[in-house]
């Protein structure tokens, strides 16, 4: 058992304080390397930390699902169809990788509705991952804060669309990098790429981290997580020619979805001449600017990409944190920011005592889908509802991811430790609100960790 010094709310170094590994093996996933008994024991504490918002979680989406009949959960069940048909695995999904076949065919083997299979298994997905981190010993409430925010901002989408699964890989590969464990975070950071593709984006930090840890590059990790790429895109051009690179040019030619960061932009500089076309499976906002504000947005997210990565390397963030401001830069800069693509950020938010901004982003999400769109549908209201509501959600999210980022910088300036975990920083540091005690936090003397 490894042993790290803890830091008082004066900032000042104190005793020792157990955060590694036990003796039975590493606290990760679902209790992975525990015996079974011990294992059991902390999945029924973390649904315990969850109280009733995670069985609320589940059983509202389940009936979400029923009652929706989601037109992506229809295109789900196609593309398992046709890539079954003769022959087979000749074609395969437009936008989304190759791999994502796999969730597509699960529901088909399950001998139930494949709306009904497919919400299982989001709902395997879902509960794993709320369930894979021990939020009760490092980060108390995590699995409740995590439950919260789904049910606040992704209850239409959570079992109607598969971002749940790769979401899962991505949680996984973060818990991973963060206990220092590269090879299993670069694993699952390309397993969740291959699902699709926005894990890939953590691969530069973890790369990053370790070697302002380390001292050396892991360039050996990178050429093996290539390898799985590689071979997946080669059996995909010899079953499907062109398919390997469709999802690059389906984003490439997509317009702009009417509550993307894009979108809102195009709003306040056109909001005369605005109107809404339906294509790329979405709703998409036309305007006079908005190729010059699709420019602008992917401009400054590669250019904010660069400054995190920039920031890791020289130790100014941790590796959740990162991770979180990564994230959050490529949902925004995309062109679509579709209602699913917060659950890309709520388990990394979790990471820290409930925020407002982010709570309101969450709530706000919810307004946009599925309640302007439904007055659309049912009354024929204008878009403009949804688009100005997705606007307001984007500042929103701006502003709060803006003052917790700026805290993050200000807590590793000051302790000079991008290693610490977000709630052992002192409040005072990194301005979060709702905080629990520092009595509660999880980083104990040495004598008081269960080992």
């Amino acid at each position: 058992m490894t042993e790290e010094s803890s830091q008082s709310p004066s900032g000042r170094r104190e005793g020792p304080t157990s955060l590694v590994v036990s003796k039975t093996g590493p606290r990760l996933g679902l209790g992975l390397g525990r015996a079974g008994p011990e294992r059991a024991r902390r999945v029924v504490e973390r649904w315990k930390d969850a109280g009733l918002f995670l069985p609320a979680l589940v059983a509202i989406a389940l009936l979400s699902a029923a009652i929706a009949k989601s037109t992506d959960v229809a295109l789900y069940g196609r593309y398992a169809k046709e890539a079954l048909a003769a022959p087979v695995f000749h074609l395969l999904p437009k936008e989304y990788p190759a791999l994502s076949l796999v969730v597509f065919l699960i529901p088909k083997v399950l001998g139930v509705a494949y709306w009904f299979g497919f919400a299982l298994v989001c709902a395997v997905a879902c509960l794993a991952a709320v369930l894979s981190t021990d939020g009760l010993d490092k980060y108390p409430g995590w699995s409740k804060r995590t439950s919260i925010y789904l049910l606040l901002g992704a209850l239409p989408v959570l079992f109607t669309r598969y971002d749940i699964v790769p979401v899962l890989a991505t949680v996984l590969a973060v818990e991973n990098a963060r206990r220092r464990q590269w090879g299993r975070a670069w694993a699952w950071a390309t397993v969740g790429g291959l699902l699709k593709l926005f894990p890939f984006l953590l691969l530069p930090g973890f790369l990053l981290i370790e070697k302002a840890q380390t001292g050396k590059w892991a360039l050996r990790r990178g050429m093996v997580a290539t390898a799985p790429i590689l071979l997946v895109g080669a059996v995909q051009t010899w079953l499907a020619p062109g398919s390997t690179v469709s999802p690059l040019r389906f984003e490439l030619h997509r317009g702009l979805e009417l509550s993307s960061l894009q979108g809102s932009l195009t709003l306040l500089t056109d909001p005369i001449h605005l109107h809404w076309i339906g294509a790329f499976g979405s709703v998409e906002v036309v305007g006079h600017g908005r190729v010059l504000m699709g420019v602008l947005v992917t401009a400054v997210g590669a250019l904010a990409l660069g400054a995190l990565w920039w920031l890791a390397g020289h130790g100014r963030l941790s590796v959740e944190a990162l991770s979180l401001a990564v994230l959050s830069v490529a949902v925004l800069a995309d062109k679509a920011f579709a209602p699913q693509y917060l659950i890309w950020l709520v388990p990394l938010w979790a990471y820290w005592p409930l925020r407002q901004g982010w709570v309101a982003a969450a709530a706000l999400t919810t307004l946009v889908y599925p309640i302007l769109y439904g007055l659309h549908a049912a009354f024929g209201y204008s878009f403009y509802f949804a688009t100005a509501g997705g606007a307001l959600r984007n500042t929103v999210l701006i502003v709060a991811s803006a003052r917790w980022f700026a805290g993050q910088l200000r807590a590793t300036r000051l302790t000079g430790d991008e290693g610490l975990a977000p709630l052992t920083l002192p409040a005072t540091m990194t301005g979060d609100r709702w905080r629990r005690p520092l009595s509660s936090l999880s980083v104990q003397p040495a004598s008081q960790v269960r080992s």
